[in-house]
């Protein structure tokens, strides 16, 4: 065994020799990005390596030495995915590799929702031993509980009797605390009187994933945790997962793991910050992607990744959280979400249930941008859903400089008239001293090009102009300019400068078009050719700016004012969900209801995409 030391969280773990750097730095706990899921493409995974350590990695190969950058102080680069641990060493991660384990923005509302949970507590006073007439411990605890729900009788299980009998003194105590699941089965049983009684939902993203503690009887949330999806060491996208799962079936149950540990951690913080026992968490609601759901399932999410691209259970489950691996209480409940096709899942369901009334009147378009993005039309109440590869660009990925939504991103970039390139962090709340940006998030990226386009720095067609048009464009060998230098490398925390390139750009245009095409295809399938309304969903969703994204044309023309960022919809629907039982219905209903546009294999979308990669909101739709 052979110790791996990462800075700059000073995170160490012992592993076997032969295992890679970016898989020591996952169970570290320090995230690194890896967009290529650690097969050597993408080389997004730099660390720094002293010297002296070269003899505890393995010797570079000539595919990496290809995708290394040049180190500014002349120090050592290295790719994690690509060097084997030989010894003991030190690496440093730099600002624009770090992974974000917690990811800072989860954006939710505090939709008022009428408390009606699933799972309650009964205090209840049991007869003593020596009543008569003489019965087992079981039906005085059983006929006490129907009583007080005013039934003939309850279903008490062996298992929770059980647990009960491995507490010392079990069988003297008088006043009892019952938790009964839809008012007729007792889940759990505890001695002394516990009126606090909670849940958490959990809405799992390809890229990070929110935890929220909740009183069920206030029907409140007491805390909230947010942190990167581990799995991410496997690839910043779902086909990737798949991929890694097709080839190894044994990474189905590590990114299981991964997944539930990290669910479990954020538990346990949400808890200790409120002072609430796990015993007292006793009902879970779980969403996600149907990628993300199969994976917590423990079921294979390779069909999903051919076609004609079907779940393998899309039922969703209603199961115990012991089942799911969730640390909670022993026999608490959970559930997860139905999944409607391969790629529309419970992420879209939970979403849809925050929309009111006003969504199923009129045309109104519900659109999720991230690592897939899905997209939902409701025209005068019929239901119709797509998705689309747009890739992990919106998420930094695939971006030269891209970062995730972390303090010290740019997330947004303008251009005065004079010229001068403005531009706006994520602030650091923690850590003031130093303002200085890592690189470009999502919403940056956005709005990098959408003012590029607006001052003339970035043709409609996606093309830089020409160097000369600006001092911050900076040229190619081959004369054409490569890149727009938002922040010189002075000003930088990476000592690099901060640029958006022209294969960036291209990056756009592509997860751009894709959405587009799948929003009109959508349309025209319906018969539709004016959209009402459309609402912006999900972390990514909520902090990109109407005006840029009408501006470039990523979702059709409409009045700036009827384009309204909804937050987490998906978390939300997943609160929704664990306080009141009849939205857990509506899911079940939603997901029978829904039909779904497959869009893989649509000779129009190959057309509709050419005509789409263009940077403006006037690309003519052919369905008009």
């Amino acid at each position: 065994m052979h110790r791996v030391t990462i800075q700059p969280d000073s995170r160490s773990v012992e592993v076997r020799a032969g295992e890679r750097l970016l898989s020591a730095a996952w169970k570290a706990g320090a995230g690194i990005k890896s967009v290529c899921g650690g097969r050597g493409k993408c080389g997004s995974c730099v660390v720094e390596v002293d010297a002296l350590a070269d003899a505890a990695l393995s010797a570079p190969t000539d595919t990496e030495r290809e995708l290394l950058p040049e180190h500014p102080q002349g120090g050592r680069y290295r790719l994690a995915c690509m060097c084997e641990v030989l010894g003991d060493v030190s690496i440093s991660v730099p600002p624009e590799s770090q992974a974000v384990r917690s990811a800072p923005r989860k954006p939710h509302t505090v939709t008022p929702v009428t408390a009606r949970p699933l799972a309650s507590r009964l205090t209840l006073m049991v007869d003593a031993a020596s009543s008569q007439p003489p019965r087992s411990l079981t039906t005085r605890i059983a006929q006490a509980a129907a009583k007080a729900l005013g039934r003939r009788e309850v279903d008490l299980p062996l298992e929770v009797i059980s647990d009960y009998s491995a507490i010392e003194g079990f069988d003297g105590v008088r006043e009892l605390t019952a938790t009964v699941f839809r008012e007729r089965r007792l889940i759990q049983i505890l001695p002394g009187r516990h009126e606090r009684v909670c849940g958490v939902a959990v809405d799992i993203g390809t890229t990070s994933f929110v935890v929220f503690l909740c009183d069920l009887s206030r029907g409140e949330i007491l805390a909230m945790r947010t942190a990167g999806n581990p799995q991410a060491i496997y690839g910043e996208d779902v086909v990737s997962r798949m991929t890694h799962i097709q080839q190894d079936p044994s990474a189905l149950g590590a990114m299981r793991t991964l997944l539930v540990d990290d669910i479990n951690r954020l538990i346990a913080e949400a808890c200790a910050e409120c002072s609430v026992a796990p015993q007292d968490v006793v009902d879970a609601v779980l969403v996600g992607n149907p990628t993300m759901q199969h994976i917590l399932l423990g079921i294979s999410p390779e069909s999903l990744g051919r076609g004609p691209y079907l779940p393998v259970w899309s039922q969703g489950a209603d199961v115990e959280a012991a089942a799911l691996g969730l640390a909670i209480a022993p026999r608490a409940r959970a559930f997860v979400f139905p999944m409607v096709s391969g790629y529309i899942g419970g992420d879209t369901l939970a979403a849809l249930l925050t929309r009111g009334a006003d969504f199923y009147r009129g045309t109104q378009l519900l659109v999720d941008v991230g690592t897939n993005g899905e997209v939902v039309l409701s025209h005068e109440g019929k239901l119709t859903a797509t998705s689309c590869a747009t890739g992990p660009v919106y998420e930094g990925a695939h971006i030269r400089c891209g970062v995730r939504a972390a303090p010290g991103a740019l997330e947004r970039v303008w251009v005065e008239p004079g010229g001068a390139i403005r531009w706006a962090a994520i602030p650091d709340e923690g850590d003031r001293t130093d303002r200085r940006p890592i690189g470009l998030c999502g919403s940056g990226v956005i709005s990098c090009v959408a003012a590029g386009v607006g001052a003339g720095l970035i043709g409609t067609d996606g093309a830089l102009a020409p160097a000369e048009k600006h001092a911050k464009l900076r040229a190619s060998e081959s004369g054409r300019s490569a890149e727009l230098v938002l922040v010189a490398a002075p000003f930088s925390r990476t000592g690099r400068d901060i640029v958006l390139t022209q294969q960036d750009i291209r990056a756009v245009q592509l997860g751009k078009s894709a959405l587009r095409c799948g929003i009109e295809i959508l349309l025209a399938e319906s018969g539709v050719t004016r959209v009402d309304r459309i609402y912006l969903a999900g972390t990514f969703g909520n902090h990109l700016d109407p005006e840029e994204i009408l501006s470039i044309g990523l979702v059709p023309p409409v009045p700036v004012e009827n384009v309204r960022s909804i937050g987490n919809a998906a978390g939300d629907g997943a609160r929704m969900a664990l306080f009141n039982r009849h939205h857990r219905s509506r899911a079940v209903s939603l997901a029978r209801r829904l039909d779904v546009l497959e869009l893989s294999g649509r000779a129009d979308f190959q057309d509709l995409f050419v005509t789409h990669t263009g940077l403006t909101s006037m690309a003519e739709n052919p369905f008009a």
